[in-house]
């Protein structure tokens, strides 16, 4: 039979070990993340377009930085609009690692997306959003580069862009990690973002 302090002793360690048990399951779930896993074994992806300051910007100018990618039109009705809507409330949330992160809108539409229209509607939704575009060509590397489809589809007398609509996110080695949807929450975003900007910075996530 235990003594009264033995019981305490092996009250204790259970008490301890619990505790263990739910730190560690807590420090998976922080450090699980939330977004869609690219394949590791793909392609990295590259582009090179001008910025809506008219420079040359390629995927290597981003290094160091953790990049949301996302390719669409700034006359798509709904979904472009939505989602960078989505993302301005996530970088907005970050709050101080919101510097660690770039978001790049690239333009599937060079014939109307002007450089000014582009500025306009990026900034329109933060102010430190990058508008990305070129030549058809250009663009029609660096889509294939992310596995973007898209294709100009007759609309009466003028025309629309049907498109892939995942958000690519970019690490700070240049290496596509996740992408996220239109199913994607903020909460998962803030969640992801938060751990590809705390890696090779020795800081945990905030």
């Amino acid at each position: 039979m235990r003594s009264p302090a033995q019981s305490r002793r092996a009250f204790l360690t259970l008490v301890v070990m619990a505790a263990l048990i739910a730190a560690s399951r807590t420090a998976r779930s922080r450090d699980s993340f939330r977004l869609l896993k690219w394949p590791a074994n793909a392609f990295e992806p590259s582009f090179s377009l001008f910025d809506t300051d008219h420079r040359r910007r390629s995927e290597k100018d981003f290094h160091g930085l953790v990049c949301v990618v996302f390719f669409g039109f700034t006359q798509c009705p709904d979904i472009c609009p939505t989602e960078m809507f989505k993302l301005a409330l996530v970088v907005k949330r970050l709050g101080s690692l919101a510097s660690q992160v770039r978001v790049l809108f690239i333009s599937l539409d060079p014939e109307r997306d002007t450089a000014p229209l582009l500025k306009t509607y990026v900034t329109a939704f933060d102010p430190d959003f990058i508008g990305l575009t070129g030549s058809a060509a250009d663009i029609n590397r660096a889509a294939a580069s992310f596995s973007v489809q898209f294709a100009k589809v007759p609309q009466g007398e003028n025309y629309t862009i049907a498109h892939s609509t995942g958000a690519y996110v970019i690490d700070k080695a240049g290496r596509l990690r996740l992408v996220g949807t239109a199913k994607s929450r903020v909460e998962d975003w803030l969640n992801d973002l938060r751990l590809l900007a705390a890696e090779g910075s020795g800081a945990a996530p905030q």
